[in-house]
């Protein structure tokens, strides 16, 4: 039977697995980070690759053509999109590693549906990396979502690629997946902020619950409500601008616009609804007296 662990030497084993976690969660982040990118370049290569084809160069035959097609079609499908679900999944819980750790709750809720069994602690990001990741978002975006719709108007590129090698519509349903998380980044930031600004004005005092804790602790804290509203309510405002795609542009009429319009405000509306909805909550985490550096599990 091995000895237990005492003093020295058990300071020693806590601190070399402290350090074996953090580099693994490096190089989950990494491969998050590489995933994400991967995912965006299948994307803007895809498309690239479709607008030649397109254009009929000269020299490529006819089973060329479907073999290049089915290369870009890759990045005009699921691909990208599961890349990107493997990549968040490899950013997060790198990024918690990383900063910090993630273990078991020493004291798991007695509950028919057991919530809380793994808890957080983590090192935030410093705003400077966190403002460098929201403009990363919003280059992201503007190349997915900016251009198609910029081309709605124009009757350019990428939107006058007519048949089947039209791709803008895919560069728009990703864009608005880009822009959503972008938006969930812009408010994590607002809610660090007003979180700071909380303790340091006092409204922050240990021992003390703010009012409606119970609430905003289970919202914001466990479930992190507020940030999914902020990021579907983005992602919803970009969508709304799909019924404009056949109603503006050098060809489009008047009449075609003004069916267009009232689908285009009522979602623009409803994604502005939600967004405003996730900076008001994300306003009030402060009262949901944890961390700002932590979190738990939902089962």
């Amino acid at each position: 039977m091995t000895e237990e662990l005492t003093g020295d030497a058990l300071a020693a084993r806590r601190a070399y697995v402290a350090e074996a976690n953090q580099r693994f969660g490096k190089v989950l982040s990494i491969v998050g980070t590489v995933l994400a990118a991967v995912a965006f370049l299948l994307l803007i290569v895809g498309g690239i690759l479709l607008t030649w084809i397109a254009s009929d160069p000269p020299g490529l035959d006819g089973s060329s053509t479907d073999d290049l097609r089915g290369l870009a079609a890759v990045g005009m499908s699921a691909v990208p999109g599961v890349l990107a679900l493997f990549a968040m999944c490899g950013l997060v819980a790198g990024e918690q590693i990383r900063r910090g750790g993630i273990r078991r709750n020493p004291a798991p809720p007695d509950t028919v549906l057991p919530s809380a069994s793994f808890v957080s602690r983590f090192r935030v990001l410093p705003t400077g990396w966190h403002v460098l990741w929201v403009i990363v978002g919003l280059v992201v975006s503007f190349v997915l979502v900016g251009l198609p719709v910029l081309s709605w108007f124009t009757g350019g590129w990428p939107g006058n690629v007519d048949g089947s090698e039209q791709f803008a519509q895919y560069w728009l349903i990703y864009g608005s997946i880009a822009f959503g998380v972008t938006a969930a980044s812009a408010v994590s930031l607002l809610k660090k902020t007003a979180y700071l600004r909380a303790l340091r004005s006092g409204r922050i005092v240990s021992g003390r619950p703010a009012a409606g804790r119970r609430f905003w602790r289970w919202f914001d804290y466990r479930w992190r409500f507020d940030l999914w509203l902020a990021g579907l309510g983005a992602m919803v405002a970009v969508l709304a601008l799909t019924p404009l795609s056949g109603a503006v542009g050098p060809d489009a009429s008047p009449d075609e616009l003004a069916s267009a319009l009232p689908a285009t405000l009522t979602f623009l509306a409803l994604g502005l609804l939600l967004a405003v909805a996730g900076v008001v909550c994300t306003l009030n985490f402060w009262r949901a007296g944890e961390e700002l550096g932590s979190g738990e599990s939902a089962a």
